[in-house]
């Protein structure tokens, strides 16, 4: 189970690094005219792209198996949770789909990456 959580942590990082880095480059992919809770497409592509840059990290870091890597792994599929629900009205669906993941990575990491890390 902690091979399937680092795995998941390293796609949703990459997953959100593709989304920043298309975020940057203005990209037609994204809802014309979307109102975001503070700032523009461009600020939230460069929140989402140093996520996904966290979150690689975090997935590198349980390969250690410390516990401190797993609730690092926790705390970054938290705070990315969180932006891409507000980052969600330029791409809601994609937005909704890293969620899924994040919540997943989150539930996976809680309960079942304790103590198999330290064996």
């Amino acid at each position: 189970m902690v091979d399937l959580c680092r795995d998941l942590l390293g796609l949703a990082g990459t997953l959100n690094i593709i989304d920043g880095i298309v975020g940057l480059s203005k990209s037609k992919f994204f809802t014309a005219n979307a109102t975001y809770v503070f700032s523009d497409l461009r600020t939230w592509s460069w929140i989402i792209l140093v996520l996904g840059v966290l979150q690689l990290l975090a997935a590198f870091s349980l390969f250690g198996g410390s516990e401190l890597a797993r609730w690092f792994g926790i705390i970054t599929a938290s705070v990315s949770a969180i932006g891409q629900l507000l980052a969600a009205a330029g791409h809601p669906l994609w937005s909704l789909t890293i969620f899924s993941v994040d919540i997943v990575i989150i539930y996976a990491l809680a309960v079942y990456a304790g103590h198999k890390l330290r064996t």
